[in-house]
């Protein structure tokens, strides 16, 4: 009887204890459709970015190539994913380097169209100087086409209801 009781007690603690959060919808690439268009998201780019895992040390970030201004500019995927809580409002992709003194970050996009071979969207881009502050003079949205075959998936945010 008793270890009927310590098992009950344990599998109540456990589920309480092992709640996770997450307002993310992760939708390959494959199963994209028209019903995505006009919605925000965020692009995972060539490996599934999930949990942000490193093995051996590795830095498994990836990184994408985009031109603004007639620059070429790398980004990186910042996830903030640890496989219990990820939310949309934490994912990004800001520059590697700093351009003109500001990091440029993609806070996320809208799906503007939906071809068999790319996506086209609206990126919305934040410059930030070293100190994080935003310059809001700059132009912050960006009409932009990616090929499918880099992209892994998207993010889109889901409606939590409680």
């Amino acid at each position: 009887m008793k270890r009927i009781i310590l098992l009950l007690i344990l599998t109540f603690t456990i589920n309480a204890i092992a709640q996770d959060g997450s307002d993310i919808k992760y939708v390959p690439i494959s199963e994209l459709d028209n019903s995505y268009v006009g919605k925000m998201a965020h692009l995972d780019f060539y490996n599934r970015s999930f949990g942000g895992l490193k093995f051996d040390n590795k830095d498994l970030t990836d990184k994408v190539t985009i031109e603004l201004e007639n620059k070429k500019i790398e980004f990186a995927e910042h996830r903030v994913d640890n496989g219990h809580n990820n939310w949309f409002s934490e994912q990004y992709l800001e520059s590697s380097e700093f351009i003109d003194d500001y990091k440029i970050r993609i806070s996320m996009c809208k799906i503007m169209e939906i071809k068999s071979d790319s996506i086209r969207v609206i990126l919305f881009l934040e410059y930030r100087d070293k100190n994080g502050k935003t310059n809001s003079e700059k132009p912050n949205r960006i009409e932009y086409s990616f090929q499918k075959k880099i992209l892994t998936e998207i993010l889109t945010e889901i409606l939590i209801r409680n």
